[in-house]
């Protein structure tokens, strides 16, 4: 795991889970759950800085549970010769390695791709709650349905949509705004490659085919999506403005 700089939540309390709440949090898990239990929960937790590419669980390393305050982690797949396949984002009141708590070790990492804040709550505490608190169990079994329902969509677009819209939702997806109102996305093109399932020379020919189009344009600070209505018309899905979060210089 890379080194984080980290501090206790501690002393978690009412006061403490709705902090974290307006911090962006509200619906997402720790909302989910008994009040009770995420008091528990976050009295036990550390925040962890974490800066953007890093790496902060591989697969075979001890499970954890880690709950996005702000920033945006990227969960995924390996092959042995090296190359990546992204499964699932996970932003601000979404919850990162459910599925490894309650299931075991799987092949699977996250990386943050950007500066991120997270909460690492202590796995033997929502194991300890899961046999115990009929409403944890409940909020959890939820959760690991919502992530299975977006995988399948996932993997049904991985096998059937061309190309060109993989890529045009992923950046819908990675979206951020810029410094200009802009939405602006600043992942490599070979992150956004490995997150649709295709090679990085694929995907830099058909990010050059849309500016082009003078759908986007390409620069140092990253892919600017100039037409995002047209962009979602595109991808086959409407169109929701990004929403204020950090990009990897914020």
């Amino acid at each position: 795991m890379v080194e984080t700089e980290a501090a206790p939540a501690g002393g978690a309390g009412p006061g403490e889970l709705a902090a974290l709440a307006r911090d962006g949090l509200r619906g997402g898990f720790l909302a989910a759950l008994p009040p009770a239990a995420a008091e528990r929960l976050l009295a036990e937790a550390i925040r962890i800085n974490v800066p953007a590419g890093a790496v902060v669980y591989r697969e075979d390393e001890e499970p954890q549970l880690l709950v996005v305050v702000s920033g945006l982690l990227r969960i995924f797949v390996s092959s042995p010769d090296g190359r990546q396949v992204t499964v699932r984002y996970a932003r601000s009141g979404d919850v990162a390695g459910l599925a490894l708590v309650v299931g075991g070790p799987a092949p699977m990492s996250i990386q943050a791709m950007t500066s991120t804040l997270l909460v690492a709550l202590r796995t033997t505490t929502l194991k300890a709650l899961l046999a115990t608190d009929p409403g944890v169990a409940r909020a959890c079994a939820e959760e690991l349905s919502r992530q299975v329902h977006h995988l399948l969509v996932d993997v049904a677009e991985q096998a059937f949509l061309p190309v060109r819209q993989r890529l045009v939702r992923q950046l819908l997806v990675l979206a951020v705004r810029g410094p200009r109102r802009h939405l602006v996305v600043t992942a490599s093109q070979q992150e956004l490659a490995d997150a649709i399932g295709s090679v990085r020379e694929v995907v830099t020919r058909t990010l050059h085919q849309l500016q082009e189009e003078r759908l986007l344009r390409v620069g140092r600070g990253g892919i600017a999506l100039l037409d995002p209505l047209r962009l979602s018309d595109e991808a086959g899905a409407p169109f929701e403005p990004a929403v204020e979060r950090p990009t990897r210089d914020g």
